[in-house]
């Protein structure tokens, strides 16, 4: 018999939009968790975006007024049978509808609650609202992005997905810890606290520091003779000797202007045409396969799409399909951790909007007449309402 996956019998109280709180809670929904998406009665404010499907998947929807007080009883239950409350609200708004930390921890003491916030509970700027694309600009992001030219948007919210590996991390410990002494506590991170922690390697100030911010000719993008790109990544001296190899160039291995990574930084310019002319040479399935077998690591520049039907990704679960009420058949990401002997079991799709009102009302003592009474008055929706 299959041992119950890693977070088995963890209930969770998910009052989180947007994308690093939401994220947050999916990542322990994965892990087996129960998590209740607590949403207002017009739904998550990134419901309307394709992104929320991948922000919330596995979880149970109840739709809820907070600002009512039979709205805020049913959140407060759902918080006295709980493990885990999360927010990511600007500061003294969970205060303000009743579900702050003190208020539920009052409740229940052994209750584990996590804020994300954009620039942190207190301090400069708490009180401001942020989102992923201002901690790029403002962290230094952007700047590298842009290789010493104009600063460029990445895309992919990496501060938002960073602060809900941090919360999550976060959360695992707080429980660890209520383990040992019985007692559940607040935790917090935020977007401002995600963009250092993205940036470990590059937050460091020392006298003797480089500063060189140059095109590197061995980890930069190349064009291959039929207009096809790829990423060479070429990282130590090792690599930096094979690579000499397999392009025919084995002099360039010994010229002292490329003897190590920042020397090649420094030089850039005698190094870099002889690459690109070298890779223009040849189309791309041709340098992928020299690369391949001489140890070299490089990778094709694809599309989202084409990832998703890479064979890597197939042989280890990364795809899932499911059938959705809302949109029909729904493909997206499978689960990214792997345990040897508690297996996350699929957490099944995102909810509809209050799809799972009335289970949840139920389970927490409501009765049928209960619940339709709730509806009638707008406290709380279900999804055919």
């Amino acid at each position: 018999m299959t041992a119950p996956p890693p977070l088995d019998g963890i209930r969770v109280v998910d009052c989180t939009s947007y994308i690093a709180g939401s994220y947050a809670a999916m990542q322990l929904a994965d892990m087996g968790a129960d998590v209740v998406k607590v949403e207002s009665l017009e739904g998550d404010s990134f419901r309307e975006l394709p992104g929320f499907f991948g922000w919330n998947r596995g979880k149970r929807s109840l739709a809820v007024d907070l600002k009512t007080a039979e709205g805020r009883d049913i959140v407060e239950r759902l918080a006295e049978r709980a493990d885990v409350f999360m927010e990511n609200m600007r500061p003294g708004v969970a205060d303000r509808l009743g579900v702050g930390y003190a208020r539920l921890s009052a409740l229940n003491p052994r209750l584990v609650y996590s804020s994300v916030t954009a620039f942190g509970s207190s301090g400069p700027g708490a009180d401001r609202p942020g989102f992923d694309p201002l901690f790029q600009a403002m962290s230094g992001v952007m700047v590298l992005q842009g290789f010493g030219g104009p600063p460029q948007y990445l895309r992919i919210p990496v501060t938002d997905y960073y602060a809900a590996a941090l919360a999550t991390q976060a959360i695992l410990a707080a429980l660890y810890t209520r383990e040992r002494d019985g007692r559940g506590q607040r935790v917090e991170t935020s977007l401002l606290r995600a963009a250092f922690a993205l940036q470990s390697g590059t937050v460091l100030q020392y006298p003797s520091k480089p500063s060189i911010v140059r095109d590197n000719p061995t980890y930069r993008l190349y064009q291959a003779g039929d207009g096809q790109w790829f990423f060479l990544a070429v990282g130590n001296q090792a690599f930096w000797v094979k690579l000499c190899t397999a392009l025919d160039m084995e002099h360039l291995a010994d010229d002292p202007r490329f003897a190590s990574w920042l020397l090649r930084l420094e030089n850039n310019q005698a190094l870099l045409p002889l690459m690109e002319a070298t890779f223009k040479s040849k189309p791309r399935s041709h340098w992928l396969e020299v690369l391949a077998a001489n140890d070299i690591p490089a990778a094709p520049v694809q599309t989202v799409a084409e990832f998703m039907a890479d064979p890597a990704a197939r042989h280890h679960d990364m795809i899932r399909e499911y059938d959705h009420p809302d949109v029909g058949r729904l493909t997206m990401m499978g689960e990214p951790l792997v345990f040897s002997e508690t297996p996350a079991r699929d957490a099944g799709p995102p909810p509809a909007l209050g799809q799972h009102t009335d289970a949840v009302l139920g389970e927490l003592g409501y009765t049928d007449v209960g619940i339709a009474e709730l509806k009638r008055r707008g406290v709380v929706k279900g999804s055919a309402t």
